[in-house]
């Protein structure tokens, strides 16, 4: 075996492989005379047009329900009214009808998501200046996966989202809208579209031509349900076993010469589960320990923990969709290309305390590396602060030509309750006001409603949740291909933070866009923030028990079940017009006897008072003042007991009201974890 040593450690070849049926490289596609339906889905899923200039180079923005009272700016800028809003409200044809979306000139719909995919109210497409709409169908209908010419590789309900990925051109102009009958329409929406330059050719979608491509689709959709990277015909596989001493580095063999990386993959060898949080053999501490640095050409292109860099975290979270494969046996593969024009280096460094030892595995082969070819960017970034006041996380602020082509957004969330209703705000080439307005984080990846169970589709992904509930690590991944952002001198592409609970939560996240050389690459990761955060062992927590759903009796006032946003199912139990010394009983299960931890999430409210607990009669230390000067919660942590199996009751005694406005107690939910 050859051995070589980089920065004082061993590298050793594994080996090369040829492989004898690449498929041809090739040169940049040519520009196509018009584009059409066709040449829309063979993007969908090209790698090479992925990685260079748009040819013609286009301005993606967004047509979106979002609250229209962000534009006053100050705190009316975190507006969560993201519903209902629309460009205008026309009487078409005697039909009351709310615009959607009224754009102009030579374009393309690349997305449409909603969060009432069920709702049969009929959506109309009025097309270069008709009077009489085009296309005419149900809103639900977008997203059954049956409605010709959408199959379901396109057209799908994910985690109650509704989504359509499917081009639909339009060569002057496109109006769409949404009938209004008997109630009014609370819409929530997002479109993604393109704007081409004027005198752009674009051929306007007719459904009735659907078999004029239907090839090409039955292609895009094999390839987005098993993706395969591009290929060049000298492609051969090169292998090598690095070995990384903490606060080394160690290098894979330089790749010369003008080449692309079509596909790589990366584990790391003996990895193991434990119940140890901090144990760094844990996948999720060894994938965050290792740190992936590319250069491209002499530029610092690539800068993210290994295990980041694949889509998903902190872990192993298997799942496959257009980018990225990861296995259950820790191999994760990456299929975004990777151009270059003289060379490209890959290190790690190990940034943990322990060896690791990582298999690598590279495709490379000859390609051409032509003007607006664009090399691969990834940066990595982590905040830990307050959920509350709201603001703006900033993902990327990037100067000079690219193109951002997917994010990764991962939130270590120490509440059980509902983090994600921050919209996606991106600024092209110093916008004033963000032309991409999203109405909510899950919303641009894919999902509506908080909803907590993994999924995993062509362009996005939920890879993890913890729970119980919203609580726990969770990672979801979105891949903008068809709406990809071009820029010219600069994007900046925010992510607002509003979480329905104040909490101290970690995020992280990962941006990938394509940037023309001799651009900014991206930050250094912060190597003090690595270590994923311990939220407990989730499998010793028991589902939270709804407080409006036990069984309660009172000595004194009224308790019962009142409606509050914020609440997990946005109601909670209320005790009101408790005298000093009333006390309110509730009931609640336990499944089995044993030592429990109890915590319980209660309301704060100026008119809200002082109560004393007791968890079967035992006394827990202390007073809870539930007085707020504005709406707030408290997630009280009331110690370890020795709990029945079957009932045990929670005692809450009504104290003075300490001259305040009120003595009202809420109760959103029990929860227990085992000891």
């Amino acid at each position: 075996m050859n051995r070589i040593r980089r920065s004082g450690l061993a590298v050793r070849l594994i080996g090369v492989l040829i492989l004898a049926a690449a498929p041809a490289a090739k040169e940049r596609p040519a520009l196509p005379e018009v584009i059409t339906v066709r040449t829309l889905l063979s993007e969908m899923v090209d790698f090479e047009t992925l990685a260079g200039r748009p040819r013609p180079f286009f301005k993606e923005a967004m047509a979106s329900s979002y609250s229209r009272e962000s534009r006053k700016g100050g705190e009316a800028w975190f507006d969560n009214k993201d519903v209902g809003q629309y460009v205008r409200t026309e009487m078409n044809a005697g039909r009351k009808e709310h615009v959607l979306a009224d754009l102009r000139g030579p374009g393309t719909i690349t997305r449409f998501w909603s969060a009432n995919p069920d709702l049969t109210n009929a959506v109309r497409f009025y097309f270069d200046g008709e009077a009489r709409p085009r296309l005419e169908l149900p809103l639900s209908s977008l997203f059954t996966g049956r409605t010709p010419p959408w199959g379901p590789e396109f057209s799908y309900i994910s985690g109650t989202g509704g989504n359509l990925y499917y081009p639909i051109p339009f060569g002057a102009s496109l109006k769409i809208t949404i009938e209004e009958k008997d109630k009014p329409v609370r819409l929530y929406y997002e479109i993604g579209h393109r704007a081409y330059p004027e005198g752009t050719l674009v051929e306007t979608f007719d459904p009735a031509k659907a078999a004029d491509w239907a090839d090409t689709q039955a292609e895009t959709a094999r390839a987005l349900i098993h993706p395969k990277s591009a290929a060049a015909p000298d492609a051969k596989f090169q292998s090598a076993l690095l070995t990384v001493e903490p606060g080394r580095t160690a290098e894979f063999p330089e790749l010369k010469g003008e080449q692309a990386v079509f596909e790589w993959s990366a584990r790391i060898l003996g990895t193991r589960e434990s119940r140890d949080w901090a144990d760094p053999k844990r996948p999720h501490n060894a994938w965050r320990n290792v740190l992936l640095d590319i250069d491209f050409d002499g530029e610092r292109s690539v800068s993210v923990p290994l295990g980041d860099f694949f889509g998903s975290a902190p872990g192993v979270n298997p799942y496959e969709n257009l980018f990225f494969t990861v296995a259950a046996d820790g191999t994760m593969t990456s299929r975004l290309l990777m151009p270059f024009r003289t060379g490209m280096r890959l290190r790690l460094t190990d940034a943990g305390p322990i060896a690791y030892s990582i298999e690598l595995k590279v495709l490379a082969g000859r390609r051409p590396f032509t003007e607006g070819t664009y090399h691969l960017r990834a940066q990595w970034g982590t905040l830990t602060r307050d959920s509350w006041p709201f603001f703006d996380l900033n993902f990327l602020d990037a100067k000079g030509e690219g193109k951002v082509v997917g994010t990764v957004y991962q939130i270590a969330n120490p509440s059980l309750i509902w983090w994600g209703e921050g919209d996606q705000k991106v600024f092209v080439d110093c916008e004033s006001f963000p032309s991409t307005f999203g109405t909510g984080t899950e919303d641009d990846y894919g999902f509506a409603y908080g909803d907590n169970h993994p999924f995993v589709r062509p362009f996005h992904a939920q890879t993890r949740v913890d729970g119980p509930w919203s609580g726990g690590h969770v990672s979801l991944n979105r891949w903008y291909v068809l709406d990809a952002l071009p820029f010219r001198s600069g994007i900046r592409f925010d992510q607002e933070i509003w979480h329905w609970m104040p909490c101290r939560p970690t995020w992280t996240h990962v941006i990938y866009w394509y940037a023309a050389p001799g651009t900014p690459g991206p930050r250094a990761v912060d190597r003090t923030m690595l270590v994923p955060r311990d939220l407990g062992i989730r499998e010793d927590m028991l589902e939270p028990l709804e407080g409006e759903a036990l069984a309660h009796e009172e000595t004194g006032g009224t308790a019962k079940k009142e409606r509050l946003a914020n609440c997990s199912g946005a109601e909670h139990l209320v005790w009101r017009e408790a005298e000093p010394g009333d006390r309110l009983m509730v009931h609640f299960p336990v499944p089995a006897a044993g030592r429990y931890s109890i915590e319980l999430n209660l309301c704060m409210s100026p008119d809200y008072g002082r109560h004393r607990f007791f968890i079967n009669g035992r006394a827990v230390p202390g007073v809870f003042d539930s007085f707020s000067a504005k709406l707030f919660w408290r997630q009280a942590e009331l110690g370890v007991f020795d709990m029945n199996g079957g009932d045990n009751v929670l005692t809450v005694e009504a104290l003075d009201p300490n001259a305040r406005l009120g003595n009202l107690f809420g109760l959103d939910y029990v929860f227990l974890i085992r000891k």
